[in-house]
Parts: C-alpha cells; structure tokens; sequence
C-alpha cells in the first residue's frame, strides 16, 4: 500500500474570475448562490443509528446543486486520490477495502465520530488553500459553497471527496509509518482499518491506536469509541460490513437476510400482489442479489434464476402451477449449506 499524497496536478486558481471561467458559471452569480448556501439545502433523509443518534443527509435545492457538480466535475474529480483512500471514489468499493485486509491475522477497527458535521470551516478552508493551492477569496467562495452548518453536509456532491481530502497533509505519513511496522491502512470515508499479517503486540496495538487518535485530534475530530474493535483471525473480522479472515465474503446474516427477501417477494406474487411497492422491491432485492452473486457466485445464481421466475409470473395473469409449489415447499430461512465460512 502506497503512502502517497492525494495530488491535485492543475494551476492554481488565484481569481474569483479565473474560477468562474473555470467553473463555466458567471462570478455574479457565484457569489450570489454563495451568500444564500446555507438555506439552499433540504433534508433528504433522517436515520436513526443504532446509539439512538440521527444521521441526516442532505440535497442541495437546484442552484447550489448546479454549482456543486461542477466543482466536483471541474476540481474534486481532478485529484488523483492514493489507494489507501477507498470511499465514495471511482472504481474503489467497500469490497475493494475489504481486499485490502483479507487473510490478516489481526485487524484494529475505527470509526469517526459524526464526521460529516464535525470537520470545520476552518478545515475546508484548508483544503481550498493548502492542497489545491487556491488564493484566500477563491478558498473562502468555495467553502461558502461546499459547507453548511459549519460542517461538510453529508450528501451533497462535494461531500464526499472533501471527507476524503480532510487529512491530506497528515495521513500519508501515518501510513507510512504503519507499512514500515507491517501493518496496512486503508480509510472508507469515516471507517479506518488498519490490519497485520502478522502477529501483533498489546504494545503495539495500543501504539497503532494512539496514532489514529492523534490525527484525528490534529483536525478537531474524535474517535466512536463504542466502535473501536480489534479482530483476530481466531473469529470473524470484518472490513466495511465484509469477511476478511480467508476471502472476502457477505456475512451469513446478510446473506440469509437477502435469500428472505426473495422468498418474500415470491410469497407476494403468489399471494396476488402485484404494486407498485412489489416492483420496488423486487429492484432492491436484485440488486442485493447481484452484490451477493459477486461474492457468492452458487448461490446468487439460484437466487438470480429465481427472481427471473418472479418476473416471468409477473407478466402472466396467474401464477404456474410449478411456481406456486416451490413457493410453497421452500424455507424462507434456509441455510446455504454448502457454503464454508471463511474463518474456519
């Protein structure tokens, strides 16, 4: 894993009206949308997360939005992002983070508290003027129309890639530090793995953390520590809500989660429905299914085939006879018993 900086390789942009030719949006209005950014968000969705807290994303209304793509199209897209920074970018998943770790012996798992809201202006400001090299009034326009509420609003375009750039000019070194210790890092947006191949010490379990806790206090930012863990390859350990321990693969409870929501599905059909809320979900379970087959090729298929019958009944008028009886004999809880998990 390599510990090189992110690299924006463009000129700097040092006037209000070289970043409007750039932007391709007139500086008047810039500055206008810029003044109003606060207001020109709603609230796209509330969820609860399992501490009680509520995690809000946000969209922004039409005017910001138009702006935002395109300084993540004519900026934030610009910048070549190293490999030990998995989330929100092209061509990196959280399956491409789990393979990152996959077949290590030990792994330290940290999540950042409230990320999203907590990374300050100050910070953003940073970002405008320190990596991309951008003047002071460039740097303050666009954070004015990257920020809201004094934190980066989860959901808007920009978002995300600014998460990622947030410790731009510290954490290459701490991944330096770490590959020089065996150990590899990887960060999925709020999520820090770092794993070993090797056996690790207490001492330098304990040494691995405080450098996480470190850099992140360097940017005003604290660790959940509810969600500290540290895995050994005795149990299950997971990456980004994956198993690592021999390859990566969905946990059972996921994967017999998503096998109950194709039988439901089926049980709906042969019971008559056919709403707009069946087609609903029948797109979210085929592209559950779809990540599964990626993962778990046997049985993603069987689940594939069987939702192709689900449409299939679905354009008839009545459900097939043979339709009806392997609905009816199947388990909606069944174990893929062929399956070996990976730990073992």
């Amino acid at each position: 894993m390599t510990s090189e900086f992110p690299n924006y390789p463009h000129q700097r942009i040092g006037t209000l009206d070289a970043l409007a030719r750039v932007l391709a949006v007139p500086k008047d209005q810039l500055l206008t949308v810029a003044s109003r950014a606060e207001v020109l968000y709603r609230i796209a969705a509330q969820e609860q997360k399992a501490d009680g807290s509520i995690r809000q994303t946000f969209d922004a209304k039409p005017k910001l939005k138009e702006i935002q793509r395109k300084i993540k199209e004519r900026l934030l897209q610009k910048v070549k992002f190293p490999p030990y920074l998995q989330g929100s970018l092209k061509g990196r998943s959280p399956r491409l983070n789990a393979e990152s770790h996959k077949g290590a012996h030990l792994s330290i798992s940290e999540d950042i508290q409230n990320f999203f809201p907590s990374v300050g202006r100050d910070h953003v400001v940073s970002i405008w003027r320190d990596f991309f090299r951008f003047s002071d009034e460039v740097s303050e326009l666009l954070t004015a129309l990257t920020v809201k509420d004094d934190g980066i609003p989860q959901g808007a375009i920009t978002s995300s890639y600014m998460a990622n750039l947030v410790f731009w000019d510290y954490e290459p070194r701490l991944v330096e530090q770490l590959a020089a210790m065996g150990l590899t890092y990887t960060r999925y947006v709020d999520d820090v793995i770092v794993s070993s191949r090797q056996h690790v010490t207490k001492e330098v379990q304990s040494l691995v953390v405080a450098k996480i806790y470190g850099m992140l206090g360097r940017y005003s930012l604290r660790p959940k520590r509810t969600k500290h863990e540290v895995s050994t390859r005795s149990k299950r350990m997971t990456a980004t809500k994956l198993v690592i321990n021999k390859r990566v693969a969905l946990p059972k409870e996921t994967r017999q989660n998503i096998r109950a929501q194709v039988f439901a599905i089926e049980r709906r059909v042969l019971e008559g429905d056919r709403g707009a809320d069946l087609v609903k979900a029948l797109a979210s379970a085929s592209s559950r299914v779809g990540r599964l087959a990626s993962m778990h090729p046997t049985m993603g298929q069987a689940l594939k085939a069987r939702l192709k019958v689900v449409r299939t009944t679905l354009a008839s008028e009545s459900p097939p006879e043979a339709f009806q009886v392997a609905v009816v004999s199947r388990a909606p809880q069944s174990v893929d018993e062929d399956f070996v998990p990976p730990w073992v």
